[in-house]
């Protein structure tokens, strides 16, 4: 696989996705052995808990098509590209494996499990291996998603370039109480110094990076002062569904911030199910309050404020926070030298429910990336 670069108008981003590589065989190893990340997370303490019942999660992707793992997971979505019914299509694979990540269901040992298997996979289609993609479909997905009912939204994508309309996007999620969960993006496809990307680089946003099997920071992540949390991202098994077609027994390896994001999106239903009345501010300081530091004390540009512990997320006295504690350090720190691009201004607006919502203004469309073998 290789990635390259297309123009404002291009499709679903690769440098937020994992690369892709045929799984090992292996005659004795189970999908349970390749996922790692579910020992190194404790997932079957977590499960204990809650499995994440009936929280919606929404996929802004490439769709998310039909599988076994997936059977019964997907809610009826939307689609920005193509005819209105084409959630269910994904000629990408991309969302599918996203969603398998947050929600396939489990079952036998040779099954991919999820993090939340009771949680519910909005599918919101905002991009296709072989269709453009115009610059509003992320902010009109976001919206969409809060209005149709989810709680968390998953953004496994992003681009380089400040958009106002983006921004505004975000600032109605959290005003209506929804987690936004964003990869910080690859390396590997975004230009150098390009920093992290949005929507992860917007304030109140959860930028998630990744981590190896090891616990450090994946050399391949887009590292800076945005990111928030680390979540495995390497080797990471994916459902392969592609094309609404039902492909059963391939499982792509991956290794991107795109499939850490996803973990971290689990991570929130779990939360949402375990406090169904917790806002989602609360949510948001749950993860990082918890969140196992590396690195340099405290947050820092690697690891943020750590790498993720599912079971203390759950589990552990955590004091409620008066507004969204990462737009409220944005504010506090006056973001200053932060955000790149061409003079772009700071405001700082009163959100709903309390939260503080830091917007940065400026122009421009989004810089996506394809994949393609």
């Amino acid at each position: 696989m290789r990635a390259r670069v297309f123009a404002a108008l291009a499709v679903v981003a690769a440098g937020v996705a994992p690369v892709l590589v045929p799984p090992t065989p292996a005659s004795a190893e189970t999908m349970r052995d390749r996922e790692w990340y579910l020992k190194t997370l404790d997932v079957a303490a977590a499960h204990q808990v809650t499995a994440g019942d009936g929280v919606v999660v929404a996929v802004l992707d490439t769709g998310v098509g039909s599988h076994p793992d997936l059977d019964g997971q997907v809610l009826d979505g939307t689609s920005f590209i193509g005819e209105a019914g084409s959630f269910r299509t994904d000629n990408d694979g991309h969302g599918s494996g996203m969603a398998g990540v947050i929600a396939a269901k489990g079952g036998s040992a040779d099954h991919l499990l999820g993090i939340a298997p009771k949680s519910k996979i909005l599918p919101v289609r905002i991009a296709s291996r072989s269709s453009a993609m115009g610059p509003t479909n992320i902010p009109e997905g976001i919206r969409w998603a809060v209005d149709h009912g989810a709680k968390v939204i998953n953004l496994s994508t992003g681009g380089t370039v400040i958009d106002r309309t983006a921004e505004d996007a975000v600032r109605y999620a959290l005003d209506h109480d929804v987690v936004v969960v964003a990869a910080t993006g690859n390396v590997a496809e975004f230009p150098s110094g390009s920093g992290v990307i949005a929507p992860a680089r917007f304030p109140g946003v959860v930028a998630v990076s990744a981590v190896d099997q090891s616990g450090n920071a994946w050399s391949g992540a887009i590292r800076g002062p945005e990111v928030v949390l680390t979540a495995p991202g390497v080797a990471i098994p994916l459902v392969s569904a592609s094309g609404g077609g039902r492909v059963v027994g391939y499982y792509p390896a991956a290794d991107g911030t795109s499939a850490a994001t996803a973990i971290v999106s689990g991570a929130a239903a779990l939360i949402r199910a375990k406090y169904p009345q917790l806002p989602a501010k609360d949510v948001i300081q749950r993860l990082i309050a918890t969140a196992d530091d590396a690195g340099p004390p405290g947050r820092d540009p690697d690891y943020g404020y750590g790498r993720l512990n599912l079971v203390k997320a759950l589990t552990a006295d955590v004091p409620a926070v008066p507004a969204n504690p990462l737009a409220a350090q944005s504010a506090a720190a006056g973001d200053a030298g932060k955000e790149t691009g061409s003079g772009p201004s700071l405001l700082l607006v009163a959100g709903g429910a309390g939260v503080l919502v830091l917007l940065v203004a400026g122009i421009g469309g989004w810089l996506l990336l394809r994949r393609r073998a």
